[in-house]
């Protein structure tokens, strides 16, 4: 009997820390993520969704607009847009993309279908001496565009980066702002008069990090219709 008695014991005892020791190691599983800033370069006013699920929270993108780094789940996931209307409630287009763990993306809605999609890895590291800046294209029908510096007393346009083609990122150029901190851009296609081109006053500072986009369709409206954004990265 006491034999018995000594072996239950010593099952019961072995169960509880079989039991303890899982309870103890039963942490939740790690999901790797990465940062997404989703850049809206379409004419509507859209929502942004990973797997159904709506990651912009606080408000929609508007046309030119973007909302930030959003943390997102790594891997291979589904990715959705949809219009910001309650009448259109459902995706214009679901699209698979495999993002790595711990990076820094821009990703770009250049209009309503998954070709519109283009993304980068964003891994360039500011200088507190300059500003840094780049251009993307991402009008999808205004061919390649010409990002100029306007001088404010002469008026006249100085191109930085020159046909660069529909979902191009240029590389980086080292900014040194004026006294006001101040830039006027002029963002025009290719080959084009250029005194059509609209211009926008923007401000720059030192150790950040810009991206200059062209966005919009043409239409009947040529340089008129391409509205430029400036987005801070960094």
């Amino acid at each position: 009997m006491n034999i018995r008695v000594k072996a239950f014991t010593f099952i019961i005892a072995s169960a509880t820390c079989w039991a303890s020791c899982k309870k103890n190691n039963d942490r939740p599983t790690y999901l790797p993520t990465t940062s997404v800033n989703v850049i809206n370069a379409s004419n509507n006013i859209i929502n942004f969704y990973q797997n159904g699920t709506r990651i912009n929270n606080t408000s929609s993108y508007f046309p030119g607009g973007t909302l930030g780094n959003l943390t997102v789940k790594a891997g291979l996931q589904n990715y959705q847009i949809k219009l910001a209307s309650p009448s259109t409630p459902n995706p214009l287009f679901t699209l698979p993309l495999t993002l790595d763990s711990g990076k820094v993306y821009s990703l770009y809605v250049s209009g309503q279908t998954p070709e519109s999609i283009f993304f980068t890895n964003d891994t360039e590291v500011a200088d507190s001496k300059v500003a840094k800046l780049r251009f993307v294209n991402a009008s999808p029908d205004a061919g390649p565009l010409v990002l100029a510096f306007v001088t404010p007393v002469t008026q006249v346009s100085t191109p930085q980066f020159s046909n660069i083609a529909y979902k191009t990122t240029t590389d980086f150029l080292n900014v040194t702002p004026s006294t006001t901190g101040s830039l006027i851009l002029s963002v025009y296609q290719a080959g084009s008069d250029i005194s059509t081109a609209r211009k926008d006053t923007v401000t720059v500072s030192t150790g950040r990090i810009y991206t200059v986009v062209g966005y919009g369709t043409i239409g009947s409206g040529g340089n008129q219709a391409i509205s430029t954004s400036l987005i801070v990265n960094q």
